[in-house]
């Protein structure tokens, strides 16, 4: 039956979309309306179909075709890979050799620019040695020879050449320079004065003495001036010397005085003649003068001083202070090379850790410039102390060799200078030729500025090889003073070992076996240890000048350059 399209809602209701009309025929939609869904299981299976694609089956040759195309690419992509990994090896394998190349050429400018220096340095102290002593035998001669003028010309133009040397010169000091130039020495001891006597110049004599020189100097054999111009027979330059100082009562080596070996009969009259009391006049004003001169020297001596002092704290604050930030730096470059090596192994961040160890180097090599100025202008206000006391250079302490006599000097210590001496040495190096040897040598070596080698069970396995094999165990300050933190290490595995080292008790058992422990292994067991522990030997290495303390705490071994061709 067919239902009514109207509704009962009356007039202009709408009919029913979908629904067939009269004749079986359906009624059009009106126009922008949607049709109405399919209803029942076949509208529901239509829709699953339409948002479910069916899944191709794959045959079984194309499974296995995609199977090959899939390992295919994976070792495509394996190969790509390690083709980039062996091209980014390579390419860091060229950015660390020419690294490596650079810091090879700047290590090799540097030393060639210090080797100049030092050369330069030689060759101005050669050349100012050979000017002393070609003076001082000028003067000698001339003195013997009676040319007064040449004397005189030879003290003028020494003085030129230390104010200009140095132009701010005190008075004090050049009249210092002075005394020492007159009063200078021949291998047997005689001064110019000495030497005038002895050829009978007597107004090189009067001029010499007035110039402040000593009348009553001591040459070979105990003799005087006074005593070569008697035996001389020289009457103008004994009765000259008498009335400038000249003492008749000293006596010879052989008990002779000087009128005892004159042979002029003129002389000896002139000797019985003399009232001593004039002598003890003399030297009497004599010493007044030397007295004075002794005070002015003092005077100057505590001004100088006094300002050296102030300039040696600010210089050893600089000193210290860069020290410190130059530990620290090699500390952090040890650090970021480990980094390093650890992304190398990853392949990760190569070129960020690369970079940081560029800057770390960078870093140690500019506080090291710091360090090693500092360390000059340190040692150079001491130089100049050492000066103002009399302490020339050549005074140093220590013995000096080349690094070539190091075999003799400190391995087999001919003449046993090092045994007889009692302390372990201490090799002042600043040519690093002695580094290079010690550790091309036998021994146990630990770098104090290497964080790893200051770990102390690294400092007691090589403390224990060195005893155990019998050889020696190095500690390379590097040229910084941390020979404290060195004893803190030590003293980490036990407390006061380096003192046992530096006097040398740590062989007896009763301290030796404090430092073992059970788990060193055989090799290390207490009766391996007694054949060699006898040899072994304890060096101490710097390539600066260390503190005055350790020059008393050891055997000093100053190495030194080959002299130049």
């Amino acid at each position: 039956a067919v239902e009514s399209t109207q509704s009962t809602g009356g007039r202009g209701a709408p009919t029913t979309a979908g629904k067939p009309a009269a004749g079986g025929k359906p009624v059009a939609n009106k126009a922008g309306s949607k049709p109405a869904p399919a209803k029942g299981k076949a509208g529901a299976k239509t829709a699953a179909k339409k948002k479910e694609p069916a899944k191709p089956k794959w045959s079984k040759e194309e499974e296995g075709a995609a199977v090959k195309i899939q390992a295919a690419f994976r070792q495509h992509k394996q190969r790509k890979e390690e083709a980039e990994a062996r091209k980014k090896k390579e390419e860091m394998d060229k950015l660390m050799e020419e690294a490596e190349r650079q810091a090879w050429l700047q290590i090799v400018k540097m030393e060639q620019e210090k080797a100049d220096k030092e050369h330069q340095i030689w060759l101005a102290q050669e050349r100012e040695r050979k000017e002393s002593l070609k003076r001082v035998k000028m003067m000698l001669e001339n003195a013997f020879d009676g040319e007064l003028a040449d004397i005189q010309q030879i003290m003028r133009e020494a003085r030129e050449g230390w104010s200009k040397k140095e132009p701010d010169m005190h008075p004090v000091k050049l009249s210092r320079k002075t005394a020492e130039l007159l009063d200078c020495i021949d291998a047997n001891d005689n001064t110019p004065l000495s030497e005038a006597a002895a050829g009978g110049a007597s107004e090189v004599i009067e001029w010499l003495t007035g110039e402040g020189a000593n009348p009553n100097t001591v040459g070979r054999y105990g003799r005087t001036p006074l005593y070569r111009a008697a035996f001389g027979g020289h009457v103008g330059a004994v009765q000259t010397l008498l009335q400038c100082g000249g003492d008749p009562r000293i006596k010879a080596d052989d008990g002779a005085s000087p009128m005892d070996i004159a042979t002029n009969p003129t002389i000896k009259e002139i000797f019985r003649e003399w009232d001593i009391a004039d002598t003890e006049r003399l030297l009497e004003n004599l010493q007044l003068e030397k007295d004075k001169r002794a005070t002015e020297q003092a005077d100057y001596v505590k001004m100088k001083m006094d300002t050296l002092s102030d300039q040696l704290l600010a210089a050893e604050d600089i000193y210290k202070t860069f020290e410190k930030q130059l530990i620290r730096a090699h500390q952090e470059l040890n650090k970021r090379i480990t980094e390093h090596d650890e992304c190398v192994g990853k392949g990760t961040h190569v070129e960020v850790t690369l970079q940081s160890v560029h800057d770390a180097e960078d870093l140690v090599t500019e506080l090291k410039v710091k360090v090693e100025d500092s360390r000059k202008e340190l040692q150079m206000i001491r130089l100049k102390i050492r000066e103002e006391k009399k302490m020339e250079a050549e005074q140093q302490v220590g013995v000096t060799v080349t690094v070539r006599e190091l075999e003799d000097v400190l391995i087999r210590d001919v003449g046993n200078k090092i045994a007889e001496d009692g302390r372990w040495p201490l090799l002042i190096d600043e040519t690093g030729q002695a580094s290079i040897f010690v550790r091309y040598s036998d021994t146990n070596y630990l770098n104090a500025l290497n964080p790893g080698d200051m770990e102390p069970q690294r400092i007691r396995i090589g403390l224990l090889g060195a005893v155990r094999y019998g050889k020696p165990l190095v500690v390379d300050l590097m040229g910084v003073d941390m020979f404290h933190i060195v004893k803190e290490r030590f003293d980490e595995i036990k407390e006061g070992l380096l003192d046992w080292v530096l006097d040398k008790t740590l062989v007896t058992e009763e301290k030796f076996n404090q430092i073992t422990k059970p788990e060193d292994g055989p090799e290390y067991e207490e009766k391996m240890f007694w054949a060699r522990m006898g040899d072994f030997k304890f060096w101490l290495l710097t390539n600066a000048e260390p503190e005055p303390a350790l020059l008393e705490m050891f055997y000093v071994i100053r190495i030194k350059p080959s002299p130049p061709k």
